[in-house]
């Protein structure tokens, strides 16, 4: 299913070399207490515009940024990597699957006198010895604590493959015990990049002097620097389109890791690559999103430690689908009031309705930019982002090194250079020889602007992508 698009002209735009600062403002100085009148003017479809502007952004003083995560839960469990036969009160030889160890199969949580539990059976055993001669396929010997018992899969005489032994810490010490082993909590570094983001307009000083058959509303101390109405329709589009770009990047974008692009930059992950690389992905059919979805991606949430406050950013499809079968059976929603980005304020300026369910406040969003026809007026015959919904959590997580505490999601960006003008991450200046500036002998008005951001996304794991 796609929308109709065939009725809207193209191109809306065309490049050339040639076509003021005034008009840079509403971006530079975006802040909370400006957004209502910002999305007024420009829409509400900017996310990171609204994250940026509620949650804040955090500077950082080098291109690439790194943060540590813990590795994993905190209660460790096994998987058994074949089926062996099990007679009551019997010592089984097992061995770890691959996907267990760690540091290129030379390491694992596995230690002796560790009590394990069988997942379908909660038949108890404990480690007795451990062989690793082997990387990757480490061995180990297990008898159940109970001379009845089999070390067994539930309905089974066997321990079978694929089967999860779940850690249970060294009990039935015994009398004048030694001391054990411990478990060394591991971390793991997560980065990303700042990114530079540029654009720019120029128009020649016949272009400044035409007169034009449209009026814009240009102030008197802009036409005393120079612009036009011609100037102003040229750049007041080119800011917009500048806007959705810093967007699309820092939510669709990824790296650059090709050579040959005539270019040094390294690029940045964006936030939806980070999610779909680290998170879950639910699936669902189109037309067909209902409770007991929710359901099942509230279990999901469970399992991987998600905050209670979380925005759910669908596709035009997917929030008709959401108001079809959930919204009509939960009409009334519910709200949390929280602080920032999670404020009722904030939130319904930004256009988010909200429900409760399994002790989780879902803020739905409809994100326009996810269709292709919204963003450019053309119908693709298969687009990405079409039924497709990214859920975030609205929380905090520890740097498990530093002891920092970060947001689920924060823009991060780098201070520009000195000159002309910089505000909120934005640096803005006028060049040439028909500009106030004058800085050469050719007769055009060129004004550049550039930004260096990026995106943090912490506890990627607690992401859930909903798609077909």
């Amino acid at each position: 299913m796609s929308i109709p698009t065939s009725n809207i002209l193209k191109p809306g735009s065309i490049s050339q070399t040639s076509q003021n600062r005034q008009l840079m403002v509403d971006l530079q100085l975006l802040t909370p207490q400006f957004y209502k009148k910002y999305t007024e003017k420009y829409g509400n479809e900017d996310f990171t515009w609204w994250l940026a502007a509620h949650a804040g952004m955090e500077e950082v003083k080098n291109r690439n940024f790194f943060w540590f995560e813990n590795r994993g839960k905190l209660m460790p469990a096994v998987t058994n990597n074949g089926t062996v036969a099990a007679t009551p009160g019997a010592t089984l030889t097992l061995t770890l699957a691959a996907g267990d160890h760690y540091n290129s199969g030379t390491q694992s949580p596995l230690r002796v006198g560790e009590i394990v539990r069988v997942a379908s059976s909660n038949i108890e055993g404990k480690i007795l010895t451990i062989n690793t001669t082997t990387p990757s396929a480490f061995t180990f010997t297990v008898r159940p604590l109970k001379s009845t018992d089999r070390f067994a899969s539930a309905g089974s005489t066997s321990l079978l493959a694929g089967e999860i032994l779940i850690f249970g810490g060294i009990s039935e010490a015994g009398e004048a015990s030694t001391q054990v082993d411990p478990l060394i909590p591991l971390d793991q570094r997560y980065e990303n990049n700042i990114t530079e983001i540029r654009d720019g307009w120029s128009n020649t000083d016949l272009a400044q002097m035409a007169d034009t058959y449209y009026e814009y509303p240009v102030s008197a101390d802009m036409a005393a620097n120079g612009v036009t109405a011609f100037t102003y329709k040229g750049m007041y589009k080119t800011l917009v389109r500048y806007k959705n770009n810093i967007e699309n990047k820092l939510m669709r974008g990824d790296v650059l890791t090709n050579t040959g692009l005539s270019t040094n930059s390294v690029g940045a992950q964006g936030i939806i690559p980070k999610a779909i690389a680290d998170g879950v992905s639910v699936g669902y059919t189109p037309g067909n999103l209902d409770i007991s979805k929710l359901h099942e991606i509230t279990r999901v949430m469970d399992v991987n430690g998600a905050a209670k406050q979380c925005a759910w950013l669908a596709d035009i499809f997917q929030r008709q689908d959401f108001s079809d079968g959930i919204f009509s059976a939960y009409p009334a929603g519910a709200f949390v009031y929280g602080t920032n980005e999670k404020s009722q304020e904030a939130s319904v300026n930004y256009g988010f309705q909200s429900i409760y369910i399994d002790g989780y406040m879902f803020q739905v969003k409809k994100y326009g930019a996810f269709n292709t026809e919204v963003l450019t007026g053309y119908t693709p015959t298969t687009d990405y982002f079409r039924n497709f919904g990214m859920i975030y959590p609205m929380g905090e997580t520890k740097d498990s090194r530093s002891g920092a505490t970060y947001k689920n999601i924060t823009i991060m960006y780098q201070e520009p250079p000195k000159g002309g003008t910089v505000g909120n991450g934005i640096r803005v200046w006028q060049y040439g020889g028909g500009s106030p500036n004058p800085t050469d002998g050719t007769m055009t008005n060129q004004i550049a602007m550039l930004t260096y951001r990026s995106s943090r996304v912490c506890a990627a794991n607690q992401f859930i992508i909903v798609q077909d």
